[in-house]
C-alpha cells in the first residue's frame, strides 16, 4: 500500500517553497507514494502543479483552518502531514490534536524572519511536541530551528532544495532573442535579480550599487525579476536616483531562465537567506554569481570557486564584485565553469531519495 503524504502550503504562488512542493509532488516515485497538495488560500498567479490539489480557500487569518486540515487527512487516511511555510504549519501541528497523522515540519526560511517571525517561533517551540521530524533546507536553517524553536538536531534532517534541470538548461533558450525582448543594445552589460521584491531580498541596495556603476560607464543595464512588496519604493528609488533609462522591472516571471539568458552577471544580495535557490539557478544557466554572506548562501556560493561572496552587503561592495567578475575574463570563465558542475548536485534525485526515505522510516 502507498503511503498518502499530504503537503499542506499557505498558498502556490511563485517561490521557493511552493516550487519545491510542486518539484516533490510532480517528481516523487508515485509507486510508492500517494501525494495531495493543499492550498490554505487562493492565489490569483498559482502556477500550475501536476498533482491532486485541495484549495481550501481560506482567508490568510482564518485561526480554524486547521480543523479543515484534520478532516482532510480522516476522509483522505493520511499518513503524512508535509508542512510548508509558517501559517500552514502552525495549522498542520494544531491539526495534530485532531488527526493521527505524522507531521514534518519543513523550514523554508520563515524562522529567520523579524516582526510576525517572533510569534512565528513562539508558537513553533510551543506545538514542536506535535512534529514527528523537521526538514531544513540547510544547515544555517537546522542551526535555526534547533535554537529558535526548540527542536532536538537529531530529528532534523537537512534536504537542499533543488532545480528543475528540465526548464534551466541554457541550451533551451536564445540569448539574443532573451536581450531583444529586453531592449537591451550590442555591447551593453547586463546585471541581473531575480527573487521577491522584499526588503530581505536586497533588490535596494543593488539599486543603489547601480547608480555607482553607471557613474562609471555608460554600458550597463539592470534587470529586476520579481515582483513583491517593495515594487513601488524600488521604482521611485530608481527614478530618483536618476536610472530609468538603466533599470528594467520585468514583474513575476513563470519562466525565469528564459530572461536569465539575457544576464552577463547575477547578484543575490540577501539580507537573510534560508539557502538560495536562486543562485543555483544561476550556476546551473553558466552565469557567474555574486552573493552576499548570509544563511544558506554560504553553503552554496564557495567564495572565489562557485561564486564570490561579498565581504559586506553594501552598494560599493557589489559595484566592485561586478567590475571584478567582468574585467577578469580567466576568473569569469573558471566561476561559470566550477558553478555548473557544483550545480548538479541539486537535480533533485538525492533530495527526493531523502524525502522518501523519511515518509517510510516515518510509516515503518
Amino acid at each position: 500500500m502507498r503511503i498518502r503524504v499530504l503537503h499542506v502550503i499557505d498558498h502556490l504562488g511563485y517561490g521557493g517553497a511552493p516550487v519545491t512542493v510542486k518539484n516533490i509532488a510532480e517528481k516523487i516515485d508515485h509507486d510508492r507514494i500517494e501525494t495531495i497538495v493543499c492550498s490554505l488560500r487562493t492565489n490569483p498567479r498559482a502556477m500550475p502543479i501536476d498533482a491532486r490539489l485541495i484549495n481550501l480557500g481560506r482567508h490568510r487569518y482564518d485561526p480554524f483552518v486547521f480543523v479543515a486540515i484534520a478532516r482532510l487527512c480522516r476522509e483522505h487516511k493520511i499518513d503524512i502531514i508535509h508542512a510548508h511555510l509558517q501559517k500552514s504549519i502552525i495549522s498542520c501541528l494544531l491539526a495534530g490534536f485532531l488527526c493521527d497523522a505524522r507531521i514534518i515540519v519543513h523550514e523554508h526560511g520563515p524562522i529567520f524572519r523579524g516582526g510576525t517571525g517572533f510569534i512565528y517561533r513562539l508558537l513553533l517551540k510551543a506545538l514542536r511536541s506535535r512534529a514527528t521530524v523537521a526538514i531544513a533546507n540547510s544547515l544555517a536553517t537546522k542551526a535555526a530551528l534547533s535554537r529558535a524553536a526548540g527542536f532536538d538536531e537529531k530529528s532534523i534532517s537537512v534536504v537542499s532544495n533543488f532545480v528543475d534541470f528540465a526548464r534551466f538548461d541554457r541550451n533551451l533558450y536564445d540569448r539574443g532573442r532573451a536581450r531583444d525582448m529586453l531592449g537591451i543594445g550590442a555591447g551593453q552589460v547586463v546585471v541581473g535579480f531575480v527573487g521577491r521584491l522584499d526588503r530581505c531580498k536586497g533588490a535596494d541596495v543593488l539599486v543603489h550599487a547601480a547608480a555607482i556603476l553607471c557613474r562609471q560607464t555608460e554600458q550597463y543595464r539592470f534587470v529586476i525579476v520579481g515582483e513583491g512588496a517593495q515594487r513601488q519604493q524600488l521604482e521611485r528609488l530608481v527614478l530618483r536616483s536618476g536610472l530609468s533609462e538603466k533599470v528594467t522591472f520585468t514583474g513575476l516571471c513563470e519562466n525565469p531562465a528564459e530572461v536569465m539568458m539575457a544576464f552577463d552577471v547575477a547578484v543575490v544580495p540577501s539580507r537573510r537567506e534560508a539557502f538560495g535557490i536562486a543562485a543555483v539557478e544561476f550556476m546551473r544557466m553558466k552565469i557567474p554569481v555574486i552573493a552576499s554572506a548570509v544563511g544558506g548562501l554560504v553553503e552554496v556560493v564557495q567564495h572565489e570557486k562557485t561564486g564570490i561572496l561579498l565581504s559586506e552587503l553594501s552598494p560599493n561592495a557589489i559595484a566592485d564584485a561586478v567590475g571584478r567578475v567582468l574585467q577578469d575574463d580567466a576568473l569569469r570563465e573558471a566561476l561559470t565553469s566550477e558553478a555548473e558542475i557544483f550545480s548538479r548536485r541539486f537535480d533533485g534525485q538525492e533530495q527526493l531519495r531523502q524525502i522518501a526515505q523519511i515518509y517510510e522510516k516515518l510509516c515503518s
